[in-house]
């Protein structure tokens, strides 16, 4: 796949399919304000979608979900910006339409876009901070924080990063990562996704696969 639609210092926004004209008038507004926008609408026809949304998201220094009933019933949308909130990107709610807000996005301080004076220097103001404050990539490999209070997904990713830390093997399924944690593939996925020392591929029959991105 060409590299050209992942941008340095990109966001990302996030929203359904009925409200793609305004998230396209968002992109260009955001565009002439100096900000390189992605939407899943930028993938070519015939591309691993979920693979390049998932990559899209984790390299993004910010992700936007446009908040209306639409967007809050689809699953394509939640699971961006939850996979967005796991790789610990930073989300940024606008509420487009009068909706009832995820109980997660709740904690989050939202935008207000379903007045006529709609907070465009506000949120430019939010992205600003958001890039400047982006961390940059280490150069060592430093030890990966707790994955969870919980003890025994704790001891899954220890068990998960011994094994991807073995030098006969470059990548290794998540299924086979999953089985020596002691862990279904859902959580194995959901522990490793949280850690910044590792990457993600799929394998030649379309199976998540993982490697440590530093030895």
């Amino acid at each position: 796949m060409s590299e050209e639609i992942f941008l340095i210092s990109h966001l990302f926004i996030s929203h359904c399919h009925e409200d793609r004209k305004f998230a396209k008038g968002c992109q260009t507004r955001l565009k002439e304000n100096g900000f390189a926008s992605w939407r899943s609408g930028s993938i070519p026809g015939g591309e691993d979608w979920r693979r390049e949304i998932d990559r899209a998201i984790k390299d993004a220094f910010a992700l936007i979900v446009v908040i209306t009933p639409n967007s809050k019933a689809s699953e394509y949308v939640t699971y961006e910006w939850a996979f967005a909130w796991g790789a610990e990107v930073k989300v940024i709610p606008l509420l487009l339409k009068k909706t009832e807000i995820h109980p997660r996005l709740e904690s989050l301080q939202y935008l207000n876009f379903t007045t006529r004076a709609r907070p465009w220097d506000r949120l430019i103001e939010i992205l600003r901070e958001a890039r400047a404050s982006r961390p940059q990539e280490p150069k060592h490999v430093e030890p990966a924080p707790a994955m969870a209070e919980d003890r025994n997904q704790q001891r899954a990713h220890a068990k998960m990063m011994e094994a991807l830390s073995d030098e006969k093997w470059t990548w290794r399924s998540i299924e086979k990562l999953a089985t020596i944690g002691g862990v279904s593939p859902r959580i194995a996925l959901k522990i490793l996704t949280r850690d910044p020392n590792v990457a993600f591929a799929r394998g030649d029959k379309g199976k998540r696969i993982a490697k440590l991105k530093v030895r």
